[in-house]
């Protein structure tokens, strides 16, 4: 009886440890690997963008060292993730391109139906063959700005797994699922946990589709893992804070056993502690950014209300300091006289007094801000948009 393992990290979005304190992460997943023979290397998407480093490779650079770390480690398969379409798809390409594993997604297709990324591939372990599907939330068009994928289909994930399962399940002894989608229901009771968007589908694609030994999903940051109905599946965190682990023993090449548990990767040593250089991206932190496109920016991403947004300095390293995750930005909603007083103090985008009178009069205003302006029992919505790197990845 022989065993296989696949390792999986999901939500990295460029950080090498899971926290600022604790040198952790994806930089201890080779120490990680190392504990098993052979292991199937997988990140499950979002790899790429996600960190200030992130937006000054993806913004200076044809291809980002994240890609050479990702050879480094010898990842075997990559998935997209919605957050990897960021910088539109001539640049998910060229970086895809640079990998030298397989860079894999079953429905994602151009404007002529043409897959763009490979659906599938299968891997040699011993005398053992595993199948890998790559496929990303079939909710792109509901998440991502219209310009970014533009040129770009999403099949829905369950429909394009009912077409690549039974292809790739008749190759192989181990089939596995790359999800970059998350979990909609309680994987033991399955009961709702969300509404259904569609943005999240793991309970469906493990319930609906039969042939699949594993699922690796992710999405929403969150852990998970388990079996449900002989499916194994992992949900590994965020920056790498765990490493999902598949096991499958396999005889007479049938599955005859299947094991899910998530690694936490603190107390494994860094092996791989940089990337880049870290030179040229503090001397990129102090360029003054132009920020004379921030108004239209905001208009696109949060329409329909007045703006106060408050910049610590020039630079693109004041720019990062003037949104705080996780809620970078927020909308109020204020009567008339809440405004006026405000406005003593603080000048609003679009709003001015003349004759001591708010320019245009209204009954009650939305403003949208970076700061605590109003009392919170005015907060209209909290907004978790990486404003840092969408508006420089709109202005590069």
């Amino acid at each position: 009886m022989d065993k296989l393992t696949i390792l999986s990290t999901s939500d990295i979005h460029g950080f090498l440890t899971a926290s600022a304190k604790e040198e952790n992460g994806l930089g201890s997943l080779p120490a990680i690997a190392g504990n098993y023979h052979e292991p199937i290397l997988i990140d499950n998407g979002d790899f790429l963008v996600g960190s200030p480093e992130t937006t000054f490779f993806n913004t200076t650079k044809e291809i980002s060292p994240l890609i050479e770390l990702a050879n480094t480690i010898g990842f075997d398969v990559m998935v997209p993730g919605n957050h990897d379409f960021d910088y539109g798809i001539a640049f998910l390409k060229r970086q895809a391109a640079a990998f030298k594993g397989k860079y894999l997604c079953a429905n994602v297709l151009d404007l002529a139906d043409q897959p763009i990324f490979e659906p599938y591939t299968i891997i040699e372990r011993g005398n053992h063959k595993v199948g890998v599907i790559g496929v990303i939330t079939s909710a792109m068009p509901q998440i991502t700005d219209y310009d970014q994928i533009k040129d770009v289909k999403f099949v829905n994930v369950i429909e394009s797994l009912k077409h690549w399962v039974p292809i790739v399940r008749a190759q192989v002894d181990v089939l596995i699922v790359s999800y970059h989608g998350g979990i909609e229901r309680d994987m033991i009771t399955g009961q709702p946990t969300q509404y259904d968007t569609g943005e999240d589908q793991t309970y469906r694609i493990i319930d609906e589709l039969t042939g699949i030994d594993g699922v690796i999903c992710g999405h929403q940051h969150r852990i998970n893992t388990g079996i449900l109905k002989e499916t194994a599946f992992v949900q590994p965190g965020y920056r790498g804070n765990y490493v999902g682990e598949l096991c499958f023993s396999v005889q007479d090449n049938q599955v005859v056993e299947k094991q899910a548990q998530l690694v936490a990767t603190t107390g494994y040593p860094t092996v791989v502690s940089a990337f880049g250089d870290e030179a040229d991206y503090e001397n990129w932190l102090d360029q003054e950014l132009d920020v004379s496109f921030l108004h239209q920016y905001l208009s696109r991403k949060i329409p329909g209300t007045f703006y106060a947004v408050k910049l610590k300095g020039k630079t693109i390293r004041d720019f990062l300091a003037s949104f705080m995750p996780p809620y970078t930005l927020s909308t109020y909603h204020v009567s008339h006289n809440e405004l006026r007083q405000l406005l003593i103090s603080q000048e609003i985008q679009g709003i001015k007094v003349e004759q001591d009178q708010l320019i245009p009069k209204q009954s009650d205003y939305r403003i949208t801000t970076n700061t605590a302006l109003f009392p919170s029992y005015r907060l209209e919505m909290n907004y978790i948009y990486n404003v840092f790197d969408e508006y420089i990845a709109s202005i590069s």
